[in-house]
């Protein structure tokens, strides 16, 4: 999956603050999301991360990340 994913405001917050009690895995992916680096390039950088394009789309579904591109 090439799409580029960017934290929300409320992804950012979540990030710095742990304000909306986010589970620690999907913590773990929001980290990753830079809003440069493909979710096709997150999993080669983190090959021992399971489910990526899942993790984003629960993200994006929850209002973390938003499709950059």
């Amino acid at each position: 999956m090439n799409t580029i994913y960017k934290k929300t405001l409320k992804g950012v917050e979540e990030t710095s603050l742990r304000s909306q009690g986010l589970q620690l895995k999907f913590r773990e992916y929001l980290k990753l999301v830079d809003g440069v680096k493909s979710a096709d390039e997150i999993q080669r950088e983190n090959p021992s991360l399971q489910e990526v394009d899942t993790a984003l789309m629960v993200l994006k579904d929850e209002g973390y990340i938003e499709v950059l591109h």
